[in-house]
């Protein structure tokens, strides 16, 4: 038994790291021990400690149920990106670093895709922006204070850290070598709306509601640049689709050799994901059932995609006019 769970753990390592990766040297950094324990392990002679199968798993985001065989018909894995903890923040900066290490892995693998049904503004696009990414964070942070009086944004420092991890996250996502999103179409509207709410309550002040609305311009923008050229960058395929149907939550779905992952938005920007494989295939039928509702506008759509795009920058008028 340990010998086949050690040939199972051995074989989902080759699976999951990245291309071109020396396996060898990858397990003595992760591990900190020498070459030859290391050879040992991999040749069989040696198990796996449990707690090197830990560490391992988390470098490599392995399910260790599906390695072991545990998973029962009747029951499917998720985990929680965000635990309800003391310090959110803490735990939010945790789950950043965990999903870049996931999209960073993918940047080798000719086959990864990542689809994406959003009613938010995807994080890919915003994160790039100082006062949108701000603001959502905002928004969870208001939602978890326990007391009802609330400081308003100008106070909330994002540490450079997190500022960090957004980018690196946002590029990572963007090396898929297939990248497709599927828009709901009051994803933008719905996103004006709450920056409308929290001015009212006098929580956000004239000039960082303006600043808000320069960065969604020119996030439309390059919104609109990708689609036409339908890629991210020279051999990055990027599908955007506008959908017929409203859909009530953000479901996301990454694919790479050997490796599949299912996302669903919770609690504002937190989210459970499973790598169980009965939900990634329910995942991408859900996926795949969006898709058939909606239109292409990447490459192809041009007079939707021109609609689309100023129908948008009209929403956002509405918002400079309005008095705070």
């Amino acid at each position: 038994m340990k010998e086949n769970f050690n040939a199972a753990l051995i074989r989902a390592i080759r699976e999951t790291a990245p291309s071109g990766e020396n396996l060898a040297n990858a397990l003595m950094d992760i591990l900190c021990i020498g070459k030859e324990a290391v050879y040992r392990r991999l040749r069989g002679e040696v198990t796996f400690t449990f707690e090197e199968t830990g560490i391992i798993a988390h470098h490599y985001s392995l399910s260790l149920d599906r390695i072991t065989g545990t998973v029962s018909g009747g029951t499917n894995q998720f985990s929680l990106g965000i635990p309800l903890a003391d310090n959110p923040m803490a735990a939010y900066t945790t789950l950043l670093k965990r999903y870049r290490d996931f999209f960073e892995n993918v940047q080798n693998d000719p086959s990864a895709e990542v689809s994406s049904a959003t009613n938010i503004i995807p994080f890919t696009f915003y994160c790039g922006y100082e006062y949108l990414s701000r603001f959502r964070l905002y928004r969870w942070m208001y939602q978890h204070q326990p007391l009802r009086t609330h400081v308003p944004l100008s106070q909330i420092t994002v540490h450079q850290q997190l500022t960090d991890l957004h980018l690196q996250l946002g590029r990572s996502v963007r090396q898929a070598a297939h990248t497709t999103f599927i828009l709901d179409g009051k994803l933008f509207e719905s996103f004006i709306n709450e920056i409308r709410y929290f001015s009212d309550l006098h929580l956000i002040s004239n000039d960082e509601r303006e600043k808000m609305l320069c960065e969604l311009l020119l996030l439309l923008d390059e919104l609109e640049t990708l689609a036409a050229a339908g890629e991210f960058s020279p051999g990055k395929r990027l599908d955007i689709y506008l959908s017929h149907l409203d859909f009530e939550a953000t479901y996301s779905l990454l694919v790479k050799t050997g490796f599949e992952m299912a996302f669903f938005r919770v609690y504002s920007i937190n989210s459970l994901d499973s790598q169980d494989p009965s939900i990634c295939t329910v995942q991408r039928e859900w996926l795949q059932f969006l898709k058939r509702h909606s239109t292409l506008i990447s490459q192809s759509g041009e007079i939707q995609r021109r609609q689309y795009f100023l129908r948008q920058r009209e929403l956002a008028g509405r918002l400079q006019m309005e008095p705070a």
